[in-house]
């Protein structure tokens, strides 16, 4: 995307400390820790905004998207990346219900559930012109101890105790093996905020 070319002024925002020091630590700056509600950049002042992984889980969603149109200059772009629903294979299924039974959770709890496979359709509602929505399932590799805790210290499960979650890493290390893969469809709609609607 023309917006993020490599030599492109970009900042990186989180609401987490915790995140944003281990952005740092890879060298992955300038970070800065804000609200996504009330963005510390300028009213039309950006050419893209990335929102990787997020949308289904910020509140108030609204106010949120708003506060996108408001910083994206004329023609500037949404780049989001969110976890699609659907995309998986009978076999890639059936290890996610593996993986969910490990964690006794029957589902992530998002608060935004239309902000998956129905992006598209709330972005439009939300002022914005759907320039492309794809849809492409990734592997993620569960062939270390290291790869399942990973897994779910990433999953959205907010009332996930700190006891099932050291069970769930420990069950997920026993699991683990070469050639062990999870399937991960994700969807990844870009767009931009329509005429006469931006900021």
């Amino acid at each position: 995307m023309r917006a993020l070319r490599p030599d492109a002024r970009w900042i990186g925002i989180d609401a987490s400390a915790g995140e944003l020091a281990e952005a740092a630590r890879l060298g992955r700056r300038p970070v800065m820790r804000a609200d996504a509600t009330a963005l510390p950049v300028r009213s039309t002042s950006a050419d893209a905004v990335c929102a990787s992984m997020c949308l289904p889980v910020l509140t108030p969603l609204p106010q949120v998207l708003d506060e996108i149109r408001r910083v994206l200059r004329p023609g500037g772009t949404l780049a989001a990346l969110v976890p699609a629903q659907s995309g998986l294979s009978l076999r890639g299924a059936l290890a996610w219900a593996r993986v969910m039974y490990t964690l006794r959770a029957l589902r992530q709890p998002w608060p935004n559930p239309r902000a998956r496979d129905g992006l598209a359709a709330l972005l439009r509602d939300a002022g914005f012109h759907i320039r492309s929505d794809e849809r492409r399932v990734f592997t993620l590799h569960l062939d270390t101890p290291e790869a399942g805790a990973l897994l779910v210290d990433g999953l959205y499960l907010p009332h996930l105790t700190e006891h099932r979650a050291r069970t769930a890493k420990r069950d997920l290390a026993d699991w683990a093996r070469s050639g062990r893969r999870l399937e991960l469809p994700l969807r990844r709609v870009v767009a931009a905020p329509a005429p006469g609607l931006e900021g």
